[in-house]
């Protein structure tokens, strides 16, 4: 007898299911812990939903739906996938993410035609040699496990798109990575790789590249190669300098190097002209360099945590830039180059060293936010009048005395932080209302 809710309405759908002659049957979220036999009469079964229940394990009654193309199993409490699965000769996508596998059977080469392959979230300390049967997969996700190497037989993935190894115990890749010339998307954040090999260069059609949180301190010449790069994150790492290969990297949108060791940022970066997005911060910059001028459609620039002492004119070319992080450094001034940044909606310039506020101010007329806290300002211009947008003003731990009456125009200001200034009587009682 059937036990519980989940179980009746189990049976009730596959019944349902075997009169219709449905080809798609769901059974998700229905807490089971095992799957009903009767399941065995849906042949013309093509999509099986079995996601979120309590199953640990497959009943053999499932190699009779041999027209299955596609098998959800995300998120039970699978240990082992059954042998029986090799009779699923026509499956395409199959999902196996957030269970308890300590490993995969060799069963899984009979399904030839897979796609999609979704392990992540499970138990794995090792790559199947039997994923090398699988010479049509488009994507293969083996993050969130315990892999510490990938065997060279993922050289037969010829058709592979999408490889996403992030979370992992990883400490080398194989040279038979240049067998993925197919490959769209490389995640490998969150490993232990110390360096990355020469067969990176046959990725030519790689788009993105994830390499955060691992312990690399150099760049391959091979880096030249990635010419369809679109994004590349390596921050949280330990790289001391940037290869000039990086110039070849034109198509890039997004470049990610915060929490390095950098003490300079390349010539080489006047070629990255499609860039969008260039995080810096935590390294040990002194100086932005007057290449920056080249990347005109930058929209967000973040230089916090560096020893920066001054800005170049060059930021003047920065026209399209939104978001602009100067926070943590030692800077004194403020350029005027920083008039023609009329796009800039946020400006970071929190626990510098800066005295007082350039009259170029006045130009940021679209600013939202402006965080001047932690700095030495005696005083501020009438000119901040004309940033009728302003929202926001972080004003805290500086040495401002009285605040201009030009101040009270900005009717969008929502939030003025003035905490440890030696404010004169009155001030606050005249913004009292923000």
């Amino acid at each position: 007898m059937l036990g519980n809710k989940g179980d009746r309405a189990a049976q009730q759908r596959i019944e349902q299911a075997r009169r219709e002659g449905a080809i798609a049957l769901d059974l998700g979220g229905l807490k089971l812990r095992e799957l009903p036999e009767a399941i065995a009469s849906l042949t013309q079964l093509q999509r099986l939903y079995l996601s979120n229940n309590q199953l640990t394990e497959l009943p053999e009654s499932i190699a009779s739906l041999t027209q299955l193309r596609q098998l959800y199993l995300s998120n039970n409490k699978l240990t082992a996938v059954s042998e029986s699965i090799t009779s699923l000769t026509q499956l395409q996508l199959l999902y196996l993410d957030k269970n308890q596998l300590r490993s995969l059977p060799e069963a899984l080469a009979s399904l030839t035609q897979l796609q999609r392959l979704d392990l992540d979230n499970n138990k794995l300390t090792a790559v199947s040699e039997a994923l090398a049967s699988l010479t049509q997969l488009q994507r293969l996700d083996l993050s969130y496990n315990q892999v510490t190497e990938l065997p060279e037989s993922i050289a037969s993935l010829t058709q592979l798109r999408q490889l996403y190894l992030y979370n992992n115990q990883l400490r080398e890749l194989p040279e038979a990575l240049a067998s993925l010339t197919q490959l769209q998307k490389l995640h490998l954040y969150n490993n232990q790789l110390r360096e990355l090999p020469e067969a990176l260069a046959s990725l030519t059609q790689l788009q993105q590249l994830y390499l955060s949180y691992n312990q690399l301190t150099e760049l391959p010449e091979a880096l030249a190669s990635l010419t369809q790069l679109q994004r590349l994150d390596l921050s949280y790492n330990q790289l001391t300098e940037l290869p000039e290969a990086l110039a070849s990297l034109t198509q890039l949108q997004r470049l990610d190097l915060d929490n390095n060791k950098l003490t300079e940022v390349p010539e080489a970066i006047r070629s990255l002209n499609q860039l969008q997005q260039l995080y810096l911060s935590y390294n040990q910059l002194t100086e932005v360099p007057e290449a920056i001028r080249s990347l005109t459609q930058l929209q967000q620039l973040d230089l916090h945590n560096n020893q920066l002492t001054e800005l170049p004119e060059a930021l003047a070319s920065l026209t399209r830039l939104q978001r602009l992080d100067l926070s943590y450094n030692q800077l004194t001034e403020l350029p005027e180059a920083l008039a023609s940044l009329t796009r800039l909606q946020r400006l970071y310039l929190s626990n510098n060293q800066l005295t007082e506020l350039p009259e170029a101010l006045a130009s940021l007329t679209r600013l939202q936010r402006l965080y001047l806290s932690n700095n030495q300002l005696r005083e501020l211009p009438e000119s901040l009048a004309s940033l009728t947008q302003l929202q926001r003003l972080y004003l805290s731990n500086n040495q401002l005395r009285e605040l201009p009456e030009a101040l009270a125009s900005l009717t969008q200001l929502q939030r003025l932080d003035l905490d440890d200034n030696p404010l004169n009587p009155g001030v606050h009682l005249t913004f009292a209302n923000i």
